[in-house]
């Protein structure tokens, strides 16, 4: 899932459950998935220096939590223009 497809599933959520939902949250525990996942390699997709499945667990952590934090930007940046004022 790239930046552009999580924007398409936020606004889906948004256009589905805004009526009902008070507070989102974009990503939960994002940390982990960086640093489990691609640092010491104990969560999916078990990425790291060393693991059966490589990866490099000096720079893939700092690479996916820069995707994600500009994944979240998208959805909050659709939320503020298109659906805040609309959602009570």
């Amino acid at each position: 899932m790239n930046r552009e497809d999580f924007k398409n599933y936020s606004e889906l959520l948004f256009q589905r459950f805004g009526d009902r939902v008070k507070f989102w949250i974009t990503l939960n525990q994002p940390y982990s998935l960086a640093s489990k996942g691609y640092g010491d390699g104990s969560y999916p997709p078990g990425r790291c220096t060393g693991c059966e499945f490589g990866g490099d667990s000096g720079t893939e952590p700092y690479i996916v939590a820069h995707h994600q934090l500009l994944a979240h930007a998208e959805a909050v940046s659709l939320y503020r223009k298109r659906y805040q004022v609309h959602i009570k």
